[in-house]
């Protein structure tokens, strides 16, 4: 009996060793030296989406993922980076197993995506090595890394870029304060591919859905696409174009009496906050800066800007005065706009904002203080995007430089993970797991994501979440046009 004992705490000791030993091996923490670093920049809403296309090409139980900390409650929202082996197993055409470090830029959205990857021009990116990172629990593989430090950041050229929309967008107002618009010459030199569909939608406090739903005949606080409320698309326009200062001045028929929006007789929650001088209740926009691809595709898609002369421009924050409404605030990334818009609905403002359908839920529901509204009278959810009912959605696309361009681009091994990365999201399998991690109650189906008929792949009607196909493309050759009214693949879901 006695031997016994030793014999089962001999084997325990051996296993606990070896679970240790494997797992110690398996881990790229920050003083394992790559075999290959690559540098991207670009779309922070494609932050999740990257981080579990790369994910998926890893040697089981490799993975280690770096996310700054600049932001405690939020993490990795200016940077982050992704570290493991990936093999000729999963990545087609690699010749051996490599130890390779991806690291992802967000701060500043796709516009640096595009120029600093057109130009090869190096921008700030954010290192492991440098005594900045540390494990948030032992053996978790997950990391929180400064950047506030020197040698946190380093000057790198990326190798390539994401951005919401095609690069070509990038003119007029979608063109950051310091910087220039895209021109004939940086697209030239660019290879750029499409790589799934996103939609998005217009978020709002759950403290103004509310109130929309209480006029709206809805019941108030249900989650249900039914009791979903709606905005038109002229409204949506008129509000972030600063055409509507204060909810005040936000219509509503009141059995033939116009009457604002604020001076409904709301539930006590969901009143307006009114301040300033003028004792208003001030609009609140919580959008994201220029030179931001979400922020385009808004411009585009309810402003018609920068796609036709004359047409009314979005507002900024520095194009209306706050002494008199709207206050306008601009966000540097997707993150951003969620903590905006929490905190609107904390002091009781009502704000409305731009997001993708990946925010605002994970797997498990919601997880914040925001709410999407139907637009025209339909919901943004894949089935709608899919039967072509749903107009705000756009191809992200992921681009490098061509072996022509000043700074000749990626090549050999690098070229071949991005090419990789790049066909991964075009999958339909893929996309269809991916959507299982975004579940608004709303939804019939969960997800954010749909795979493009242009790169080849087939609609399924009716619509099939496990094949999960835009049924309509931007993209008439080759690269998208998001200012141009999506043509269906040649079926229709009537």
């Amino acid at each position: 009996m006695k031997m016994k004992y030793i014999f089962i705490a001999i084997t325990s000791a051996i296993i606990s060793v070896s679970t240790f030993f494997s797992a110690s091996t398996l881990a790229h923490g920050p003083s394992v030296i790559p075999d290959r670093e690559i540098w991207i920049s670009g779309s922070s809403i494609q932050d999740k989406a990257i981080g579990v296309l790369f994910s998926d090409l890893c040697d089981s139980g490799t993975l280690d993922i770096f996310k700054d900390n600049a932001s405690p409650s939020k993490p990795g929202q200016a940077h982050s980076a992704y570290f493991c082996t990936l093999s000729p197993a999963n990545v087609s055409g690699l010749p051996a197993a490599q130890k390779v470090l991806l690291h992802k830029r967000s701060l500043g959205g796709s516009y640096e995506g595009i120029h600093p990857v057109a130009d090869g021009m190096a921008i700030d990116a954010m290192v492991i090595d440098n005594g900045n990172c540390a494990e948030t629990s032992v053996g978790s593989q997950d990391w929180l890394c400064t950047i506030s430090n020197p040698g946190d950041l380093q000057n790198k050229v990326s190798d390539a870029g994401i951005s919401n929309v095609e690069p070509a967008l990038f003119i007029g107002l979608n063109v950051k304060p310091s910087g220039v618009p895209v021109t004939p010459i940086q697209l030239s030199r660019i290879n750029v591919t499409p790589m799934v569909a996103v939609i998005y939608g217009v978020p709002v406090t759950k403290n103004l859905r509310d109130a929309l739903q209480e006029v709206q005949g809805l019941v108030v606080g249900d989650e249900a696409e039914a009791n979903m409320p709606s905005l038109t698309k002229i409204q949506v326009s008129s509000i972030i174009s600063g055409a509507v200062r204060t909810w005040d001045q936000f219509l509503i028929d009141n059995g033939g009496t116009k009457v604002g929006l604020a001076s409904f007789p709301f539930v006590t929650a969901s009143a307006p906050t009114f301040e300033g001088p003028l004792s208003k209740p001030y609009v609140y926009i919580c959008r994201r800066v220029p030179g931001s691809g979400t922020q385009a595709q808004m411009n585009a898609k309810f402003n018609n800007s920068p796609c036709a002369a004359g047409a009314n421009p979005t507002a900024q924050d520095f194009s209306h005065s706050h002494f008199f409404g709207p206050i306008i605030v601009e966000n540097n990334g997707s993150g951003d706009v969620s903590t905006c818009l929490n905190n609107a609905d904390t002091a009781g403002k009502w704000a409305l904002g731009v997001q993708s359908l990946e925010k605002g839920a994970n797997a498990s529901g919601l997880t914040d203080q925001f709410r999407f509204v139907k637009i025209d009278g339909v919901a943004p959810f894949l089935e709608n995007v899919a039967a072509n009912k749903y107009f705000d959605w756009a191809e992200v696309t992921m681009q490098w430089r061509k072996p022509s361009a000043p700074v000749p681009g990626p090549s050999g091994d690098i070229l071949i993970i991005l090419k990789t990365i790049a066909q991964s999201a075009s999958n339909p399998a893929r996309v269809a797991a991916f959507n299982a991690g975004f579940s608004h109650p709303f939804q019939v189906n969960p997800g954010a994501y749909l795979a493009l008929s242009g790169n080849g792949y087939v609609p399924s009607f009716p619509f099939d979440p496990s094949n999960p196909v835009a049924a309509a493309t931007h993209a008439f050759s080759g690269i998208p046009s998001t200012c141009s009214v999506p043509l269906m693949s040649g079926e229709s879901d009537l």
